[in-house]
C-alpha cells in the first residue's frame, strides 16, 4: 500500500512589470534585474529556488514567511552534484543578506515546511543572476 502524496507546492512567481522574462536566456553581460517569487507549502513539502549566476556575481536577497517557519539551506551544487553550502536554518521566518557566487551556476534556498500548516514564502532579490527557477526536490 502506498502511502498519500502530499499535493503539489503552489508556485505563484510575479515578476515587475519591467523586468525581463525570468527563463530568459543569459545576456552576454549581466544586468542587475529584480524579482519576487512567492511559493505556498503544505505542511512535509519542499521546494527549490534558485538562482543562475556566474562566478563572483552579487545578488541581495530577502525572504519572509506567512503561517510559519520552514527549514532552509541557502547552497549550490557545482557540476557533477558537488554540494556548496552558504547557510541553513531551522523553524526559520525570515532571512536577508548577499549571496556572491563561488562559481559559475544555480544558487539558492531549500526550503521544506516541517509545520503542521500551509506556509507562503515571499522571496525578493536584486542583483546579477539570468534566471530565477523553482525546482521540485
Amino acid at each position: 500500500v502506498r502511502p498519500p502524496q502530499s499535493p503539489e507546492p503552489r508556485i505563484a512567481p510575479t515578476n515587475p512589470a519591467n523586468a525581463p522574462p525570468r527563463e530568459s536566456a543569459a545576456p552576454a553581460q549581466h544586468a542587475k534585474r529584480s524579482d519576487v517569487t512567492k511559493v505556498t507549502l503544505a505542511p512535509n513539502q519542499a521546494i527549490e529556488v534558485k538562482l543562475a549566476m556566474k562566478a563572483g556575481a552579487k545578488a541581495e536577497y530577502s525572504w519572509a514567511t506567512e503561517g510559519g517557519g520552514v527549514n532552509f539551506d541557502l547552497h549550490a551544487d557545482r557540476p557533477g552534484g558537488v554540494y556548496h553550502g552558504y547557510k541553513k536554518g531551522k523553524d526559520t521566518s525570515s532571512d536577508k543578506g548577499e549571496v556572491v557566487a563561488a562559481f559559475d551556476g544555480m544558487h539558492g534556498w531549500f526550503w521544506r515546511n516541517k509545520s503542521g500548516a500551509t506556509v507562503t514564502i515571499t522571496l525578493e532579490t536584486n542583483g546579477d543572476y539570468s534566471a530565477v527557477k523553482e525546482l521540485k526536490p
